[in-house]
């Protein structure tokens, strides 16, 4: 879950649910862990193939950027 902080706040109304690899994508991130890096973390935890957490990662950072969270 993240929640808005700060200006965010007025501008987002709520909260945002995180899937579970969302949730393991967005503690990478907070570590500093680059694209390759999370790729690799879905593809651990999940057994998939590379293109496939590759087109989850792009997806989600670019949900991301979207609503302004990086």
């Amino acid at each position: 879950m993240l929640i808005p902080v700060g200006e965010t706040v007025f501008q987002y109304n709520g909260i945002f649910m995180l899937t579970e690899s969302g949730k393991i994508l967005w503690e990478n991130i907070e570590k500093g862990v680059e694209r390759d890096g999370l790729v690799a973390a879905l593809m651990e935890e999940y057994g998939i193939a590379s293109d496939v957490a590759s087109a989850d990662v792009d997806e989600f950072i670019e949900m991301l950027k979207a609503f302004g969270i990086v």
